[in-house]
């Protein structure tokens, strides 16, 4: 999933790290593997991938014997994934690949022992776009410790549609509606046949529903990315847009036009309601088709996709997104980093590159490859949107390296917007405003200590790196890829 956040540490005992860190006895990860002649050792690859869990334990056992190691890979629930690999980590068990699902910047993760430098051969890294690989992204210091996969046009916030429920309220699911009456009107219409209108996953930790209120305020207009202003270089969760946006999933929930337990509801739980039948609409990521798909093979011939929402008709949906972040990493604590790092190179084959397309998950860098694909419509009309709508959006740490000094002093700033809107939605937050004025002002703090001590360590840094007075909506800042 596109675009990683923060995540705070959960606390736990020594023993259920160890049970975290072998991927079993819970419902929340699965392991395949390969008992292969001749290897030698355990090669251990976690992710949290729903769509990709076929064809990772598919590869898994190919890669096995080329490697000449036993490769094991476990798939964890996005919602729990977070949780499992922090543990992991504390107790030095680590598997030697992991998914980029930590949430932390790339100096932060070199300097906390998660990452081990990478070596992928130069025929690999050539496959991939010109400036894929980015200082403070996926390198530091020239050197490579995160391999980017995914293109950064991909949203976690269209609209998905169930055709049958749908059509039986007599709505066209081959055309969403994209405004906000429109679409509250159209539940509306589900509730009356009968049907449970929309769930979206608003519990857990409350990062998918941040990540989506991020995606829903850039549509409706605001300048910037996860609170910060692209023109100004100030953080504005208190904004119009994203009051809007949070005021319209509150008439939702007043309305009962979401689904009972939602505010409850990780991913996998939403998303599993969605795909059963139990509900005719949700809001979710790109990667739904897939996701949906695993879960439930029949609703496959179900789905349909809308564009994400914006407050009136006739808005352009643009949203922004950084370069390609480092989708896979290889641990600090691997026995075998370079057969970790073949591993990783192996997935740039045409065999699995056309796995991931069917898989339909998040894209892969290369969208041409899409239409041509095996892939249902309703995800290559998502991939086209997402093509046509997803902008790249300046980012400082481009624009001046020295800022991968600060991102690694930033600390996780809660309540996140997430759960500001757990908290409106349930009730226990009165005043919005005023709650997202207080995320504005402590991001903004924190934002000033890490400056202050990376300019005290000798990093030439400062507030104006987060500024661009250039930018442009509706259009990709600097050379995209």
């Amino acid at each position: 999933m596109p675009g990683m956040t923060r995540r705070s540490l959960l606390g736990a005992s020594v023993l259920a790290v160890a049970g975290a860190a072998t991927g079993c006895s819970s419902n929340s990860s699965s392991q395949s593997g390969s008992a292969n002649a001749g290897a030698t050792g355990t090669l251990d690859w976690w992710d949290h991938f729903s769509s990709f869990k076929h064809l990772n334990d598919g590869w898994a056992k190919s890669q096995s014997s080329p490697l000449k190691t036993n490769v094991a890979h476990t798939y964890y629930d996005a919602s729990k994934a977070t949780q499992a690999f922090q543990l992991a980590h504390q107790a030095n068990k680590m598997p030697d690949v992991y998914s980029n699902v930590i949430g932390l910047p790339l100096p932060a993760l070199v300097t906390g022992k998660w990452v081990h430098e990478m070596v992928i051969p130069a025929d690999i890294k050539a496959r991939l776009p010109k400036d894929a690989f980015t200082e403070g992204i996926t390198q530091l210091d020239g050197k490579l410790y995160g391999f980017p996969m995914l293109s950064f046009r991909q949203s976690s916030t269209l609209v998905w549609a169930n055709k049958d429920h749908w059509s039986k309220a007599g709505l066209d699911p081959d055309n969403v509606p994209s405004d906000y009456m429109a679409f509250k009107d159209a539940l509306g219409k589900l509730k009356s046949a009968g049907i449970q209108p929309l769930t979206l996953a608003i519990g857990a930790d409350g990062g998918r529903i941040r990540d989506q209120v991020d995606d829903m305020a850039q549509a409706a207009g605001f300048p910037g990315y996860q609170g910060l202003r692209f023109d100004t270089g100030e953080y504005a969760y208190h904004h119009d847009t994203y009051v809007g946006v949070i005021e319209f999933l509150k008439q939702l929930n007043d309305d009962k036009l979401i689904m009972p337990g939602s505010n409850n509801f990780g991913v996998v739980d939403a998303r599993t309601r969605y795909a059963s039948g139990a509900v005719g609409t949700f809001i979710d990521g790109i990667w739904c088709a897939g996701g949906s798909k695993a879960l439930a093979p029949t609703i496959v011939d179900k789905l349909a996709s809308g564009r994400i929402l914006t407050p009136t008709s006739g808005m352009n949906p643009w949203c922004y997104r950084g370069r390609p972040s480092s989708t896979y990493f290889v641990s600090a604590d691997s026995k075998n980093p370079d057969a970790a790092g073949k591993l990783i190179a192996s997935f740039m084959s045409d065999e699995y590159q056309t796995g991931m397309i069917e898989a339909m998950d998040q894209p892969p860098l290369n969208l041409d490859l899409v239409a041509s694909s095996k892939a249902v419509d309703a995800y290559k009309k998502g991939v086209e949107f997402c093509k046509e709508n997803v902008f790249l959006m300046p980012q400082a740490i481009v624009k001046n390296p020295a800022i991968a000094r600060v991102d690694a002093l930033r600390k996780p700033v809660t309540p996140h917007v997430g759960n500001i809107v757990q908290g409106y939605l349930g009730g226990s937050i009165k005043d919005l405003k005023a709650e997202l004025k207080k995320l504005s002002d402590a991001t903004t703090a924190d934002r000033a200590q890490a400056l202050q001590k990376a300019k005290a360590a000798g990093a030439k840094v400062s507030e104006s790196d987060y500024v661009f007075s250039d930018w442009k909506p509706g259009q990709d800042y600097g050379a995209a890829k």
